[in-house]
């Protein structure tokens, strides 16, 4: 028994080194990753997570990008689409630029494309446990994400949204992102309605590599009749190497 314990001491710390902190890993996901209008991130914004590739599938649709770093600078994007017989590629080459500087305690990041895309232009200022994004076109428009409690929530130009990401009580490598309807009463007390999960984040340690496994389930399957490349549930694989 004696001899025992040192070696469960040292399972349990080989365990714990490959553990994922998922709501510091999926709180990353949203504040480098941003792209406006779009299911597709590919923007990258500074920070922890470098994308190497993504591949996503929704029944016959397939989606890839590979990322073609040159140290910390993007050089281009190859870009895949294919559905049943029907495909295309593209390779992107990143035609925007990004000033920084300091605000506070705060970092801002200023994200220009040229004047023939100037719409697309935004603003994020980023803290530890929180990002607020601005598009610049209306600057009364901002997304902000944050961190509190160990639990992502969401702002939409100051409004909080109806879910909020959180940690699997069982698995730390993996979170939830879910409603949290609720009914509030006069006298104070309040009626869980019920929860419904859109999308469940994974992760795992892969040799160099951090590996995201985001699942969406179609959540539109009893209003849009599905077809051969929509309107099925969503997987999505993300490779990354730590900056």
């Amino acid at each position: 028994m004696f001899h025992m314990k040192p070696f469960l001491i040292l399972t349990l710390a080989v365990l714990n080194a490959h553990a994922v902190d998922c709501v510091r890993e999926t709180f990353e996901y949203f504040a480098t990753q941003y792209m406006p209008d779009d299911d597709i991130r590919t923007y990258i914004l500074p920070g922890s997570l470098k994308p190497d590739s993504l591949h996503q599938q929704e029944k016959s649709l397939t989606y890839t990008i590979k990322y073609h770093w040159n140290g910390n600078h993007l050089d281009n994007l190859t870009f895949t689409h294919s559905c049943l017989d029907k495909g295309s590629k593209a390779t992107i080459v990143p035609n925007w630029k990004v000033d920084s500087a300091k605000v506070g305690k705060l970092k801002k990041y200023t994200w220009t494309f040229p004047p023939e895309n100037a719409y697309m232009n935004f603003t994020v200022y980023r803290g530890k446990d929180s990002v607020d994004i601005v598009r610049n076109e209306d600057p009364d428009r901002h997304y902000t994400f944050y961190i509190k409690n160990d639990t992502i929530h969401e702002l939409d130009n100051g409004i909080p949204r109806n879910w909020i990401i959180y940690r699997d009580p069982k698995d730390e490598n993996k979170c939830y992102r879910a409603n949290r309807k609720e009914k509030k009463f006069g006298n104070g007390s309040v009626l869980k309605v019920g929860e419904e999960i859109y999308t469940t984040y994974e992760y795992e340690t892969r040799g160099d590599f951090l590996i995201q496994n985001i699942f969406e389930p179609n959540r539109n399957r009893y209003v849009k009749a599905p077809g051969p490349c929509d309107g099925g549930d969503k997987y999505t694989t993300i490779y990354y190497r730590k900056r």
